[in-house]
C-alpha cells in the first residue's frame, strides 16, 4: 500500500513528545523528518552534509537537525532551530503540522557503546517553500519520494570504526538506499525505515 501522510499521522498519533530514553549519554540531539505530499507521493527532505576537513561524516546523507542547545526547552525547539539554521525553513511560520516522533536512535543495544541519542520528530508541510542552505553545514538538499527510494534496497560495506568500543568486525555490511547519487544509510536509513514500517502497519 502506498505511503500517505494520513497513514503516517495515524501511525504516530500516540507517540510521546519527550525524550523516551532517560539513561546516561554523552549528548542528545533531535532531527526533523519533514514530509510533504506531491503528485500523490510522500517525500522527505534529505540533506547531504558539507565536505569538511576532519569530519568523517562529510558528504553523507542526513536529516536536518543537531545537538541540543542549553536554550532548547523541548525536543521540538532543537529540531526546529536546527532546521532553520541548516536549510532556512521556519517550520513554525510555515504552519507545519507535528505528526509525532519516532523512537530514539540508535538502538538501546548500540547506545551502550555509542553513548548518544537522537530523536526524530516528524512534521508535514505543504507546497514547495524555498530553501536557503548553510553552506558550512549542507552541500545540497533534495526531496526524496519514500515509496520509490525503498525500492532501491541494497547493501554496502563500511570499513571505518568511529569508536574503538564498537563490538563488530570490519568491514560491516550495512543496508542502504540510493537516490540520485546519494546513499542513505546508518541512522538516517534506520529512522526512515521505522517511519515507513510503522505507517505500513497503521490501521
Amino acid at each position: 500500500m502506498a505511503l500517505s501522510l494520513d497513514r503516517v499521522s495515524r501511525a504516530l498519533a500516540a507517540s510521546p513528545d519527550r525524550w523516551t530514553y532517560e539513561g546516561d549519554v554523552r549528548w542528545r540531539a533531535a532531527v526533523a523528518v519533514i514530509l510533504r505530499e506531491r503528485a500523490g507521493a510522500v517525500e522527505v527532505l534529505v540533506i547531504r552534509r558539507a565536505e569538511r576537513a576532519g569530519d568523517r561524516w562529510s558528504g553523507h546523507a542526513a536529516l536536518p537537525g543537531g545537538k541540543v542547545s542549553a536554550a532548547d526547552a523541548t525536543i521540538d525547539d532543537t529540531a526546529l532551530r536546527e532546521t532553520l539554521e541548516e536549510v532556512g525553513l521556519d517550520l513554525r511560520a510555515l504552519g507545519a503540522r507535528r505528526l509525532g516522533q519516532l523512537d530514539d536512535h540508535p538502538s538501546l543495544k548500540q547506545r551502550s557503546w555509542a553513548r548518544f541519542t537522537v530523536v526524530p520528530v516528524v512534521y508535514a508541510i505543504e507546497g514547495d517553500p524555498p530553501l536557503t542552505l548553510d553552506a558550512r553545514e549542507v552541500a545540497e538538499a533534495m526531496w526524496v519520494p519514500l515509496d520509490e527510494v525503498r525500492r532501491t534496497q541494497g547493501s554496502m560495506l563500511w570499513w571505518f570504526r568511529p569508536l574503538k568500543a564498537i563490538p563488530v568486525k570490519l568491514p560491516m555490511r550495512l543496508p542502504r538506499w540510493q537516490w540520485r547519487g546519494l546513499t542513505i544509510w546508518g541512522l538516517t536509513y534506520g529512522m526512515l525505515r521505522e517511519l515507513m514500517e510503522r505507517a505500513d502497519e497503521a490501521p
